[in-house]
């Protein structure tokens, strides 16, 4: 289960990591992810930073692919230099690695996921945004991923995001999304995992001041499966002739935006 220590969160409020959840907090491109005894910080789609808990203390991963495959390469040795197990070191270039994903961002788009971030930074009291990238495993052994899991009144929200009209039909369109979501959550304890789930990360960000609107008593009664289209020509008969094919065991709704940079 996604979940922190107690060390961890108190540490992030009021200790050596709270610069972190500073930023996090105030800076609009950056979102804060609860994973199991770790976080990630994401910047603009992208993972600037990995923050993992172990019994000597904590260490600090950043990806070296952003100081490479870009219009200017960054040598990585400055960063992987650096102590590990120093927060400090890494607070104090935490702006430099921002850069540094800035300037591989100009090469690699990161539209989605980018989109997907500010959906999480624009929380309401209506509807929040628990949890992003929520991984697992079927007991087939196959693995799964979703791409975001939300609350809504007394309901768990299973976002699949799709952009342009290109995602809506297909090998990976929205019917074939949707049963395989259902396939997901027809397995009483995934299911079961992935409500004490949300309901650990609700409880630990809301202790954290980090989400708006879900109460950390929050008890789910049903989950929705909610498909939210970006850049989507409304006039477009595709999605009606996909939505037609679904057969809705589950209650499903859809949502379109328009996505700006």
């Amino acid at each position: 289960m996604r979940r922190l220590s107690d060390k961890f969160i108190n540490d992030l409020l009021n200790g050596e990591l709270s610069f972190f959840l500073n930023e996090a907090n105030t800076n609009p491109n950056i979102c804060l992810e609860i994973r199991n005894g770790y976080i990630n910080l994401y910047y603009k789609g992208g993972n600037a930073l990995k923050i993992t808990e172990s019994k000597s203390g904590y260490s600090f991963h950043f990806d070296s692919k952003y100081c490479k495959n870009k219009v200017v390469e960054t040598d990585y040795s400055f960063y992987e230099a650096l102590n590990k197990r120093d927060a400090n070191a890494f607070e104090v270039v935490f702006p430099n690695i921002l850069s540094e994903m800035d300037s591989w961002f100009e090469v690699h788009k990161k539209t989605e996921r980018d989109f997907q971030q500010k959906l999480v930074k624009s929380n309401t009291e209506n509807l929040s945004i628990v949890d992003i990238e929520y991984a697992g495993r079927k007991s087939n052994g196959k693995q799964f991923r979703l791409d975001m899991l939300g609350i809504y009144k007394d309901k768990l929200i299973i976002f699949e995001n799709k952009f342009g009209n290109g995602a809506i039909s297909g090998a990976s369109g929205i019917c074939k999304h949707y049963n395989d979501i259902v396939d997901i959550i027809s397995d009483q304890g995934i299911k079961t995992e992935m409500i004490r789930t949300v309901q650990s990360i609700i409880d630990q960000k809301n202790k954290l001041g980090y989400i708006k609107g879900s109460s950390s008593k929050v008890v789910i009664k049903d989950i929705e499966i909610w498909f939210l289209f970006v850049n989507y020509k409304v006039n477009s008969k595709a999605l009606k002739n996909e939505i037609n094919k679904i057969h809705k065991s589950v209650p499903v709704r859809t949502s379109r935006k328009k996505y700006t940079t």
